[in-house]
């Protein structure tokens, strides 16, 4: 994932974060806003509990009942002064104070409120007066007409008195009303801002519930689709594979496809040129098969698409998905670039070819690996033949490493002759495979290519270099000037990050100079610029081992990167060499990769020489370098050692080596100096 990609990942999953977090932000704002409103209505409670608005209104309409009586008495006691005044009339003036004091003893908590102050100062008074006037009409006598005259007045005071007290209490009962009516609108408020709260709250809940059901199915699907195409991934495929009860009398055609070359394009375009491919080819299944086919990615470039068969014959069947498969072949635009989007496939039919949905998978994937043997870009329907290959293959492939781990392979090597100079420069080791049951020689065009279909070709390519080297250190005791050896290496390993490291501990566990080893490699090997095989290659030229191109002209070199790359070695192929005879156009090609190597200032061997007349013709065309058959065939490594000494021995190899070496030099002065030349060249 790029910078770009990853910032748009970031800010998107910002973004969903704050979504989810919006109702609980709103909810807890709501509670808030609920809290704040309880509370303004708890202290208007309070307000209305500590006042006892009820209690002081019934204890003022219990001093007003006490005061008209005391009033009822007045008026009795003016009449009595006239009639006559008797001591049953004090008593009972005096029992109506007394009940009347009584009264306001009852009703004086309930004046606590700040604002009762002058109102409980006023009952006070009267309170007092009323004491005053029981005590005086207590010891008054009936004919004490003075006395009862000035008790006459100060029940009148006490009249007056009352009068005040009843306009203050309707004021404080205005008071009371106003502060119920207050509590009324706070509840009121209270209760309408606890229902919004709640409403509120029920809506965030039910967006929350929207949102984690989102998410759920947002993780659901991400689980189950691949991000970069959107179709179904491995895990939900095979969740489908068991879940799934597919009617006895239906047919599906299971289809495993691979893209051709799909690693060429995220190494020379990048990963988002790979991800583009991906998802115009996705495109071109559904288009190719249809909707209803079910597409999966199963994992790197590889797809499976299920579709249904019913309703044809087993040919027609075959025409229709051939048919089809022929329409995902096309080129894709990327910027300013074309990419041609090739595929192989791999096809099985259910239950036809089997019964177990995931055997078919499996047969599908056998027939992929088929067309891919077979030059990819092909669909390939499975058949018994190639479950018997396959298992052939797997026989050999644990056959050959049972031989890699008992010693029964061994290095033979073939002289490459300098035919101008008359000396071996360096011999190239081939793998022979000595079946010790049998004792017959296994050819390695027979167990190489089972090798390499597995991680089995990196283990016998590092026996072979082990080997080789092993054999540089034990010739470098028995000639002064011993040749080079010669290694192929296969590409799957020489695109490994710890393929240099790995020469490097070999040479130094042998004590065998760098100089001494040459890696062959393939023009595959260096197409697409690969990043690991660019490191590998400066690596090798840092340490000192010689790099040859085996092969060439078979494949699809880049000149210019040719160039840049700077082999040591160019092998023109065997299949060139064969074909020279009276061919002029042939002679022509070898002729040019002959020139290509002079001129980047490269050695040409010249491989598969089994005639004089060919020889004739590689050295009238300038290639002096030859190995084949014309010379010797591959040969153990004591033979080899008999060979050299008895046709080009070590004596005579010392001065041709010397003036071999001498020439080289020579050459690569002169091409920096023709190059100097040519850059101060206006």
């Amino acid at each position: 994932m790029n910078l770009l990609a990853f910032l748009r990942f970031r800010k998107a999953d910002l973004l969903r974060r704050l979504a989810n977090l919006l109702p609980i932000l709103f909810t807890v704002v709501l509670l808030i806003f609920a809290e704040n409103s309880a509370l303004e209505a708890y202290r208007t409670f309070q307000r209305i509990e500590a006042s006892n608005a009820s209690e002081a209104m019934q204890a003022g309409r219990d001093i007003g009942d006490q005061a008209k009586l005391v009033e009822m008495s007045r008026r009795k006691l003016g009449n009595r002064l006239i009639l006559g005044f008797t001591a049953q009339d004090a008593g009972d003036i005096r029992d109506a104070l007394q009940r009347l004091l009584a009264t306001i003893e009852r009703a004086r908590p309930s004046f606590i409120m700040p604002g009762d102050a002058a109102l409980i100062a006023q009952i006070d008074s009267i309170a007092e007066l009323a004491s005053g006037l029981g005590v005086a009409f207590a010891s008054v006598g009936p004919d004490d007409t003075a006395v009862l005259n000035a008790l006459d007045g100060d029940l009148r005071r006490l009249s007056e008195k009352f009068r005040l007290l009843q306009e203050n209490m309707t004021e404080q009962g205005t008071r009371y009303i106003a502060l119920q009516g207050e509590t009324l609108s706070a509840s009121y408020s209270a209760m309408l801002k606890l229902s919004i709260a709640l409403v509120g709250a029920i809506v965030s809940m039910l967006a929350l519930l929207v949102l984690n059901r989102r998410a759920t199915w947002q993780a659901n699907y991400r689980a189950d689709h691949d991000v970069t195409t959107g179709v179904l991934n491995r895990r939900a495929f095979e969740r489908w594979i068991e879940g799934i009860h597919f009617d006895p009398q239906a047919s599906k055609a299971v289809m495993v496809f691979d893209l051709d070359n799909f690693k060429e394009v995220n190494d020379e375009l990048g990963h988002m040129a790979g991800d583009h491919v991906l998802k115009a080819f996705v495109g071109n299944l559904v288009a190719s098969f249809g909707q209803d086919a079910l597409v999966v990615r199963w994992g790197g470039d590889e797809f499976v698409v299920v579709v249904s068969t019913d309703g044809f014959v087993e040919a027609g069947a075959v025409t229709l998905l051939r048919a089809s498969f022929a329409r995902l072949q096309s080129i894709v635009r990327f910027g300013d670039t074309d990419i041609d989007i090739r595929c192989s496939g791999g096809a099985a039919v259910w239950p036809s070819d089997s019964r177990d949905f995931h055997e078919v998978l499996q047969l599908a994937d056998l027939a992929l690996y088929k067309a891919k043997s077979r030059g990819k870009s092909r669909l390939q329907f499975y058949d018994a033949d190639i479950l018997n290959e396959r298992h052939k293959v797997l026989a050999l492939r644990e056959r050959l490493r049972a031989a890699l781990r008992d010693g029964e392979l061994s290095l033979y090597w073939q002289p490459q002759v300098d035919v101008e100079r008359g000396y071996i420069p360096s011999a190239e080791a081939l793998i022979r495979w000595t079946d010790r049951e049998s004792g017959e020689l296994i050819p390695p065009g027979e167990f190489i290519p089972a090798a390499e279909a597995s991680d089995l070709i990196i283990e016998i390519d590092n026996f072979v270099i082990e080997e080789a080297v092993r054999t540089a250190a034990r010739w470098a005791t028995i000639w002064q000037y011993p040749p080079i050896v010669a290694v192929n290496v296969s590409a799957v390993h020489f695109q490994r990050r710890e393929f240099v490291g790995q020469v490097r501990d070999i040479l130094r566990r042998h004590n065998v100079s760098p100089d001494q080893l040459e890696l062959e490699i393939t023009e595959g090997v260096i197409l697409g610029n690969n990043i690991e095989v660019t490191r590998n290659l400066k690596g090798l030229e840092a340490l000192g081992v010689h790099i040859a191109l085996d092969d060439f002209g078979t494949g699809y070199s880049n000149i210019a990167y040719l160039s840049q790359l700077k082999p040591d070695r160019l092998k023109i192929d065997q299949t060139f060499i064969a074909s020279l005879s009276g061919s002029h156009q042939m002679e022509s090609l070898v002729s040019a990769i002959i020139g290509i190597g002079k001129a980047i200032n490269c050695e040409v061997v010249a491989e598969g020489v089994e005639t004089a007349d060919q020889l004739d013709l590689v050295r009238r065309l300038g290639c002096c370098l030859v190995q084949g058959y014309h010379f010797a065939r591959p040969m153990p490594d004591a033979e080899f050692q008999a060979w050299r000494d008895a046709n080009y021995p070590d004596a005579a190899a010392s001065v041709k080596h010397l003036r071999r070496l001498g020439d080289r030099l020579a050459s690569a002065i002169g091409g920096d100096a023709g190059r100097g030349r040519d850059r101060e060249t206006p």
